[in-house]
């Protein structure tokens, strides 16, 4: 179950906008990579130490492959493929003149699989009893909501990606 608290967002550009809540999810609790990797452990036959040595490795791989330009099929994950930025306003009259000056940023673009995409399809939304709704900031560093009390791991196969509501 997922559940939601409510938010408030300005509304337009100016100054003058006025503000609207709107449903967002509240993140409850973090799995640590820790509790993760035991998750992982205890539905397979491997040992948890196993399946660390296999995510670390990975991750290695995976970092080597999108450096060296490469698109990575992760299999029912995902893929995982290296893209860029433009430097805002650079657009050049020619292709000879298009160079890596021009180049803003690199990032990684993940693209989940529909097993992934669609973990979340029909969960059950819940509005979240002991969360004061609060005003949305996005020009401030993202705080990370402190569980209160003690938590609960979903069920695999629930995820724990963002939804959009």
């Amino acid at each position: 179950m997922i559940k939601i608290k409510a938010v408030e967002r300005k509304v337009g550009f100016n100054k003058t906008g006025k503000t609207l809540w709107y449903p967002a999810i509240h993140l409850h609790s973090d799995v640590k990579f820790e509790e993760f990797i035991e998750l992982v452990a205890d539905e397979t036959t491997v040992s948890s130490a196993d399946v660390k040595a296999v995510f670390d490795r990975a991750s290695k791989v995976l970092v080597r492959l999108l450096q060296d330009g490469k698109s990575v099929d992760c299999g029912d994950m995902g893929t995982f493929r290296p893209s860029i930025t433009a430097k805002t306003g650079t657009g050049v009259e020619s292709a000879e003149k298009v160079g890596v000056e021009l180049v803003d940023k690199a990032k990684v673009i993940y693209t989940p699989r529909v097993k992934v995409k669609t973990a979340l399809k029909g969960v059950r939304l819940e509005r979240a009893e002991r969360v004061l709704d609060v005003p949305y900031k996005s020009s401030e560093k993202k705080k990370k909501d402190k569980p209160e009390g003690g938590g609960s791991t979903p069920a695999p196969g629930n995820g724990d990606g963002h939804v959009g509501i």
